[in-house]
């Protein structure tokens, strides 16, 4: 029964506390509400002077090497087509070996409503290995998953919200992991071009 009343005084106690912590009534300065620096909202990725038209490529993303690129990339002909985010579709090409592995992959997505550049300099800046660079003049991060890996990623942003993403990766460049981002950036370049440029 005693434990109970003291249990009772202390909640009691500390609702009185409470109260009296904030009536509204003070006459001290309110704090200043936070505000942001205007220079930490600035984007790092510039603006693209040049746009090109992804979206008239989304339901065509095969036709961003040409059978003659993919071949002088050492890719197998044709191309895997399929569904990719959003209604657009996502390609891909390879070398295989006749027994069926997989000696070099490219693979090509769109996006046509994302702020893909954006968001991955924000995720993917602390990689082992992360640049900010260009591809033609426009804006591209390139990155490797892990230092050893002998695959790429290259972004690049082709209008405001519209970007293209190669990914590239080949066993033949093991004891090279990093030539696969020279490679992936070739590769970016000939993609770039077959974009249209916006009218």
């Amino acid at each position: 029964m005693r434990t109970r009343w003291v249990a009772s005084m202390i909640v009691a106690s500390s609702i009185i506390v409470l109260a009296s912590c904030d009536t509204g009534t003070s006459t001290g300065p309110r704090p200043e509400p936070v505000r942001s620096d205007p220079r930490q909202a600035a984007s790092p990725i510039p603006p693209v002077n040049n746009p090109r038209d992804v979206a008239a490529v989304a339901h065509r993303t095969c036709d961003l090497l040409t059978s003659e690129e993919a071949k002088q990339f050492g890719l197998d002909l044709p191309p895997t087509p399929s569904e990719g985010l959003f209604g657009t579709m996502y390609c891909t090409w390879a070398k295989t070996t006749p027994e069926l592995y997989t000696v070099r992959r490219v693979s090509v997505t769109v996006f046509t409503n994302n702020p893909t550049l954006e968001v991955g300099y924000n995720q993917d800046r602390n990689r082992p290995s992360f640049q900010l660079t260009d591809v033609l003049g426009y804006p591209a991060l390139v990155s490797r998953p892990t230092a050893d890996s002998p695959s790429c990623a290259v972004d690049i942003k082709l209008a405001n919200r519209q970007s293209v993403s190669i990914n590239y990766e080949s066993r033949e460049l093991d004891n090279s992991p990093q030539q696969s981002c020279e490679v992936a950036k070739q590769v970016a370049a000939a993609v770039v071009m077959n974009v249209p440029l916006k009218s």
